[in-house]
Formats: C-alpha cells, structure tokens, sequence
C-alpha cells in the first residue's frame, strides 16, 4: 500500500457524478466564483469536478498531515454506494422499487446522513483558524492554572504559525464531523425511502448540497416531521427519505416538470458547484452560457 497521502478529496463520491455524465466520465461543470456569481459551463471529467485539497485532512498523533478520514471513512461510504447505486438504479429502470432488508435500510440511511454532513456547505460554516486559535488559546489559558513550560511554548509556536492553526482547526471540525450520534442514528431511523421518477424530457441536476432537506412549509430540521431528504441519484431518480407511519405515500412517485424544476433551483440557489448530463439544463438554471464542446 502506498505511503503517498491523498491530497484532492471528492465531497460528491465519482460514483455517483457517473450517473450525470454526458460523454464517458465527463459531465456538464459549473461553480462559484469569489463573487459567488456561478462560472460558465464547462465539459469537465469527473475526476475534477467535486473536489477540494485537505477537505477532510486531519492531524494524525504526531501531528502530521493525515489522509485516513478520507480513505477509511469516506472511502468507505464510497465503495458502499459503488456497489448499491448500480443496482438501485437497474432496479428503478425495471419499473420496480428496491427492497431492503433492515440491516441493510439502516445503513442507506446514515450513509444518507453522512452525505448531507460531508459538503463544502455544511463544513464550511465553520473556519477552520478560527477553531484552532480557539482551540490553542483554550490551553493557554488552562496552562495558567496548570502551568507546563513545555506545553507553553509549543502553543505560543503554533499561535504565530496561522497554517498551523489551520490545521489543528481543520482536523477538530472533521473528527467532529464524523462523529457517530446515537441521538440523530434514532431521529432518522424513522425515515423510509421513497423514489422519485420522471418520465419526461426534465431531469435533476446533480450538486454540491448532494441531498436536500426540504421543509415543506416549515424548518428543514430533523424536528419537523414533515421534512423530506431529497437526493438526486441520476437525472431522472431521486432517492427521497420520509416519515411515513401510515404508508400513505406511494414507493415510487412520478415527479411533474414543475416540481423538478423547484427541486433543481433549490439546489442552484444554495449550492456553489452544479452538473449535469445536459449543457442545456445547467443554461436555464443559472442564467447564462459557458464553453462548448
């Protein structure tokens, strides 16, 4: 096994951006600029799209730089989802609905949960120096108390070094953010799937987001039992997670243009990078053209 630390981190796993490819391993890209104005279109590989350096980096005992949230963790969840999207999606194309057995809905679920967790904008709500200056300055102040020479220099080190800072920050918001919570695993085991279907010319778009919390009507958080989690699995299926007690709701709902297109703009207004298997869709949505093939 290589030595050699995985730098580039995909936060939408390239198993699910195949599905939204328009040419091979190509899809239809764009994201945010500074201005967080959306960049043009662009016919880019997968390899490239969904990706940020030392997304999920942390510190390892030593204090170096480490790959193994991103290898053991999400990779994982990644190779998980390799080997159930295929089938989820020739089943779907069959005309039925996948079933599941409860060891096996339980972990669709919180793969579900991690998924939402893993995103630039879930993770980006918390900065990272500001986590490790925090952090450092929260020993400093027990040292007062408690004082060791060594631990003092060592902080007075690293709070002049804000790269340093950074990374301590980055690796305790992503130890975080990986962090099991038998409170939330009981919230969304009462959620069930259903699949979301079209049959006409519209699609959904794949982004950044991965899966929506939709409040219909009300918060998007887990305390509202009307909230939804829709998660687009290829142009035309979305996987979406529900609190039905009664079984009121059909297993497989077929999804009017209009709806489609509200879920798609859900997705633009609150995300910072987008695809799709059509150049043309991923216009409408954004307001403006980009480069062809």
């Amino acid at each position: 096994m290589s030595g050699k630390r995985i730098k580039k981190h995909h936060f939408v796993p390239k198993v699910l951006q195949k599905a939204f490819c328009s040419d091979g391993d190509h899809i239809w890209f764009s994201s945010r600029d500074h201005e967080s104005r959306f960049g043009a279109v662009e016919d880019r590989n997968i390899e490239s799209t969904f990706r940020v350096k030392d997304l999920y980096t942390i510190l390892d005992g030593n204090e170096k730089l480490s790959d193994v949230i991103e290898r053991m963790f999400y990779g994982r969840i990644d190779d998980y989802l390799g080997r159930i999207l295929p089938e989820i999606l020739d089943c779907l194309g069959r005309g039925e609905v996948p079933v599941f057995s409860r060891e096996s809905l339980d972990g669709l679920r919180r793969v579900v949960y991690e998924m939402i967790k893993r995103t630039p904008e879930f993770t980006g709500r918390f900065d990272d120096l500001e986590i490790g200056t925090n952090f450092i300055q929260g020993i400093m102040d027990h040292l007062r108390e408690y004082p060791d020479l060594e631990q003092q220099a060592f902080c007075e080190e690293v709070l002049l070094d804000e790269t340093k800072l950074t990374h301590f920050g980055r690796s305790i918001k992503v130890r975080g953010l990986v962090h099991k919570s038998d409170l939330v695993y009981d919230a969304i085991a009462e959620f069930e799937p259903r699949w979301a279907v079209i049959n006409g010319k519209h699609s959904f778009i794949l982004s950044s987001l991965i899966a929506y919390r939709v409040g219909n009507g009300g918060p998007n958080g887990l305390a509202n039992p009307k909230m939804e989690i829709w998660m687009p699995i290829a142009p035309k299926y979305a996987l979406v997670m529900v609190r039905d007690p009664k079984g009121r709701i059909p297993l497989r709902v077929e999804e009017p243009r209009d709806h489609v297109r509200q879920i798609n703009e859900y997705a633009v207004k609150n995300s910072s990078h987008l695809a799709s298997h059509s150049h043309k869709l991923l216009i409408s949505l954004i307001g403006h053209g980009g480069l062809s093939k």
